[in-house]
C-alpha cells in the first residue's frame, strides 16, 4: 500500500469497529450530510510518513502519533471527512463536526479533541494495544492484515506482539489426508532476490515469499492456514488435475483461489456470491463490442479472458467458448443462480490455463503471477510498495496466502513420499 494514499477498505477494520462505522455511514447518509470515510486502516509505514510531516518533511504537523501509536494501525479508527463537489474538504463548521461526533457516540465511537475527523472505538487504551492486548472478536480479514503488518515492520518503534487472538496451528498429522500423489505435481523452486520497477525486493522458495528485513521468515497469514486447507479439502482433485494438465505448481493455484475468493469461504468459494461485475472492461469479441464484463467462481475467472484462453491455448474440452463464458450486455441483477463457471473443475482448469498462458511473462514467481492475474499483465504503478499495478492490497494478500499454500502442500508432498 502506498504511504501517500489513504486506505478505505472497511474489511481491514476490527469487526466491532466495522459494524459501528457501517451504521454511522448509514446515519450520515440518512441525515444528508456530505461526509464519507476518508481513511480506515492505516499502515505503520504511512503513519511514519504522516508523523514526519512538519518534522523532518515539509508541511504542517498532521498527527502526534508515531507508528503503532495510532488506533488506525489496529483497525480501530477511521477518519470521517467532508466530501463536496467530488472533492474532500476539511473546511467544515464546528457545529457540523459536532453532529458527526454525536452520531459516532451513539454507535460507541469517540473523537479526539484535537483531530475532528478522527473517530475510534471507545473504552480502549493505546498502551494496551501496543502491548498486544487487542479486542476480542477479531475475524480473519482483520487479524491476517494486522499480523502481516506487524511481521513486515522493521522500523522504530518496534511492532507489538500480535498474539492471543490467533488459533494455534495444529500438528502436521492433522493436515495429511487424501490419496493424491502431490509429489508428481510441479514444485516451487527457489529464486534470487527480485524487484520490479524499483519497488519492494522479494524472493521465494517452497516455504513462501520473503522480504527484507525478515529475510528468512516467509510471509504467512495469522493463525492456522484454514482458508488454504479448506480449498484443498474441497477441491484437491480439481487442483491436482489442473496442475498436472498445465504444468503449474498447485501452490500458485491455491494462492490464486484464496486471494480471489477467500471472502466466499462459507459459500465454498463459488456460486452467485462470487459473481462480480467489472463495468470498465471492454468486451471486443462480441458484435457489437460492449462495455462491462464479469469475473466469477473460485479463481474469479474473467469471462472475456476465459474465452481468450480457450481459443489461444486451443483447449479441446471447451469447443464453444461462449457456452462456458457467456457474455451479458448489461449487469445481471440478481447474479445468475447457475453459471458454467461456477463449476469448480471448469473454473480451476481455465484459471490455471490463464496462469500458464502468462508464464513467459511471470514464470513461477508468485508475486508476478498474482499481479498479472489481477491486472491482466505486469504494469508499473506507484500505488503500492511492489510498484506493480493491482487492486488494493491484492499482492500483499497473495504473498501471505502463498506462504499458507506452501505450508499445507508441503505436508501433502511429504506424505506422498513417506
Amino acid at each position: 500500500m502506498s504511504v501517500t494514499s489513504a486506505n478505505r477498505d472497511l474489511s481491514l477494520l476490527h469487526p466491532a469497529m466495522r459494524t459501528r462505522v457501517t451504521r454511522l455511514v448509514a446515519d450520515i447518509t440518512a441525515s444528508r450530510l456530505p461526509f464519507r470515510v476518508f481513511e480506515a486502516w492505516r499502515s505503520p509505514e504511512r503513519q511514519r510518513y504522516l508523523y514526519a510531516q512538519g518534522r523532518t518533511r515539509p508541511g504542517s504537523k498532521v498527527t502526534y502519533a508515531q507508528a503503532w501509536e495510532s488506533y488506525h494501525q489496529y483497525g480501530l479508527a477511521v477518519d470521517i471527512v467532508g466530501f463536496v463537489d467530488n472533492q474532500w474538504t476539511w473546511n467544515v463548521p464546528p457545529d457540523v463536526w459536532g453532529q458527526i461526533h454525536e452520531m459516532g457516540a451513539a454507535q460507541g465511537l469517540e473523537p479526539l479533541g484535537f483531530e475532528a475527523p478522527h473517530l475510534q472505538l471507545a473504552d480502549l487504551k493505546i498502551g494496551d494495544l501496543i502491548e498486544g492486548d487487542l479486542p476480542e472478536g477479531g475475524d480473519a480479514s482483520w487479524r491476517d492484515n494486522l499480523a502481516s503488518a506487524a511481521a513486515q515492520w522493521g522500523g522504530e518503534p518496534p511492532a507489538p506482539l500480535i498474539d492471543g487472538n490467533e488459533p494455534t496451528r495444529p500438528p502436521l498429522a492433522a493436515w495429511i489426508g487424501g490419496e493424491l500423489d502431490w509429489s508428481k505435481t510441479r514444485g516451487v523452486y527457489p529464486s534470487d532476490w527480485l524487484s520490479m520497477f524499483g519497488g519492494q525486493r522479494w524472493r521465494y522458495d517452497e516455504g513462501g515469499v520473503y522480504l527484507v528485513p525478515r529475510m528468512h521468515t516467509p510471509l504467512r497469514s495469522a493463525g492456522a492456514p484454514l482458508t488454504c486447507q479448506t480449498i484443498l479439502d474441497l477441491y484437491g482433485p480439481q487442483i491436482y488435475q489442473a496442475s498436472l494438465a498445465h504444468g503449474i505448481a498447485p501452490e500458485l493455484i491455491v494462492m490464486t483461489i484464496a486471494t480471489e475468493t477467500a471472502f466466499a469461504r462459507k459459500a465454498k468459494f463459488t456460486g452467485p456470491t462470487t459473481f462480480r461485475w467489472e463495468p470498465h472492461v471492454e468486451v471486443t469479441d462480441t458484435e457489437p463490442p460492449t462495455l462491462g464484463d464479469y469475473s466469477v467462481g473460485p479463481m474469479q475467472t474473467l469471462a472475456t479472458t476465459a474465452r481468450q484462453v480457450i481459443r489461444r491455448r486451443k483447449l479441446p474440452a471447451y469447443p464453444a467458448p461462449f457456452a462456458i463464458a457467456p457474455s451479458y450486455v448489461e449487469r445481471p441483477d440478481p447474479a445468475p443462480a447457475d453459471h458454467p463457471l461456477y463449476d469448480p473443475a471448469t473454473n480451476i482448469d481455465l484459471g490455471t490455463a490463464e496462469i500458464r498462458h502468462r508464464t513467459d511473462l511471470t514464470g513461477d514467481d508468485p508475486i508476478l503471477v498474482a499481479a498479472a492475474y489481477n491486472a491482466g499483465g505486469l504494469y508499473e504503478s506507484d500505488r503500492n510498495v511492489w510498484r506493480l499495478r493491482s487492486h488494493g492490497d491484492h499482492i500483499d494478500r497473495a504473498a501471505r496466502w502463498f506462504g499458507d499454500a506452501c505450508f499445507v502442500l508441503s505436508s501433502l508432498r511429504q506424505a506422498a513420499t513417506s
